[in-house]
């Protein structure tokens, strides 16, 4: 497919509340299981969530700000996970932790997360979103397997249709008043919500013949993974995520995506890097 969101994994948001609920084993140590979705690996997606519960219940005086999630290898979705959080530095307002996820001994993924205590502002700025961007009323349904919640976008799933072309941006709004009203759940799902538009973005100026004279789409999977907090927000309101593809070549894709209250704060951001190859590579 040149597009769209048919070949995301399937997730239930049950499942997915499941998987954050982790077993504490030790003091900076616990156990985790996968989503079962329909693909045999690990999803990066769900990984950047646990990384968020993981960090924040071993330096539970601060919030997670700041995520860099590096995905070497595939993780196993039917074994258990051993996740490891090693505090590098902690301060008054500022830690640092690596979170490392391994099965069987071998690490599959791991996660820099860096937390912070709530402070005052010195400056305030932030970027805003067009006026124009149709609220989530004016939108339609965006069916996504991978985002168990409510999703929309301008034209609802035929704005990702693999037979037609679009520019390397999206506009897309999601809810979910179905979790947890808590912070750190608002951080863990957006870090899940916000990796699965990477591809469907990159692909979305190139319709499905022209993929296919390319090759066909072939191998694609995240490499890594940025996400920032810097405001607080709850995923029980509409957020909007602008989604954007600056660059894509070189059997990459890389993204950015611009993550906005209704009322038009920017609360988070997030960079993202993942492998895309022709069906012949």
């Amino acid at each position: 497919m040149a597009g769209g969101t048919d070949t995301w994994p399937v997730v239930d948001l049950a499942d997915l509340l499941d998987a954050l609920d982790l077993d504490e084993a030790g003091p900076g140590r616990f156990r985790a299981r996968n989503v079962t979705s329909t693909l045999p690996t690990t999803l990066g997606s769900q990984t950047l969530a646990q990384a968020v519960i993981a960090a924040e219940r071993t330096v539970p005086h601060m919030a997670v700000q700041s995520l860099h999630g590096v995905f070497p290898r595939g993780g196993y979705a039917e074994r258990g996970v051993e996740v490891d959080v090693e505090v590098v530095q902690s301060g008054r307002a500022l830690a640092t932790a690596q979170v490392s996820f391994r099965q069987d001994g071998r690490e599959h993924a791991r996660v820099l997360a860096m937390l912070s205590v709530e402070e005052p502002d010195f400056l305030d700025h932030h970027a805003a979103p067009p006026a124009d961007v149709p609220g989530p009323g004016d939108c339609a349904e965006l069916p996504c397997a991978l985002l168990p919640w409510e999703v929309r976008t301008p034209g609802g799933a035929a704005a990702l249709a693999p037979d037609l072309a679009g520019p390397p941006s999206l506009d897309v709004w999601m809810r979910c008043d179905k979790a947890p009203d808590a912070p750190v759940y608002s951080r863990a799902l957006l870090a899940h919500g916000s990796e699965g538009f990477l591809g469907p973005v990159a692909l979305r100026p190139y319709p499905r013949a022209e993929i296919d004279a390319r090759g066909g789409r072939g191998r694609s999977a995240m490499l890594a993974q940025t996400v920032t907090f810097h405001r607080p927000f709850s995923v029980h309101d509409w957020l909007l995520m602008r989604c954007e593809s600056p660059f894509a070549g070189a059997g990459r894709m890389f993204g950015r995506i611009q993550i906005f209250t209704r009322t038009g704060e920017l609360v988070a951001s997030v960079d993202a890097q993942g492998l895309l190859r022709a069906g012949d590579r």
